[in-house]
């Protein structure tokens, strides 16, 4: 099985669509596909570095690792390569922004496609560590209700990324209308839980 562990288009990540399995002693022409609304969305049109990390293992055993590697593609040469910044709006809401890391609230969202409630963040590593962003202890108008969301990044990095609750978490607990979200973030060395680098706790006001 040929696939992508993760991808960056000009230093933001992405989920790139892409798993391929080959027969032994067999070849394969295959397509990479990336969304790229939520990147042209922010600015970013012209992908002039892609970044992926490829993972090749035993489709009958995942643990068997036949090969990883990361390669970088320049399709308007390496000296045109730009490393995306964003520019700061008013409607942000800057939780944490040190050394170390930035997280950015952008905005809310009800996803009547997806049926969930969302809470959109923007989030950089600064570091030259791969770091692990997580939430635990999260609430909702004070009911318990952690969100879907774990993103690791690489050194130097960012993404675009949401926390997430189903409709059916909200109707379970009678919430018609999101008034108060509590978030226990939690940001700490991929390889080392204890090696934290931030563990705060923030209220947010839809």
């Amino acid at each position: 099985m040929f696939s992508v562990d993760t991808a960056y288009i000009n230093g933001v990540k992405t989920d790139p669509l892409f798993a391929t399995e080959v027969n032994p002693g067999k070849k394969a022409n295959a397509d990479i596909s990336f969304n790229r609304s939520v990147l042209e969305e922010n600015g970013i049109v012209d992908f002039t570095d892609i970044e992926m990390t490829f993972v090749v293992y035993n489709t009958d055993d995942y643990e068997d690792n036949v090969a990883k590697e990361t390669v970088h593609i320049y399709p308007y040469g390496e000296e045109s390569a730009e490393k995306f910044t964003r520019d700061a709006v008013d409607t942000d809401t800057v939780l944490a922004d040190d050394e170390n890391v930035t997280i950015i609230l952008t905005g809310y969202e009800k996803s009547d496609e997806w049926q969930e409630y969302r809470a959109h963040i923007y989030l950089v590593n600064k570091t030259d560590k791969k770091l692990m962003f997580s939430v635990e202890d999260a609430s909702i108008n004070g009911y318990m209700a952690d969100p879907f969301f774990a993103t690791e990044l690489d050194a130097g990095k960012c993404v675009f990324t949401s926390l997430s609750w189903p409709y059916t978490t909200l109707e379970e607990n009678g919430i018609e209308e999101v008034e108060e979200i509590a978030a226990h973030f939690i940001v700490y060395d991929s390889n080392d839980y204890e090696n934290r680098y931030l563990d705060e706790e923030y209220t947010l006001n839809p």
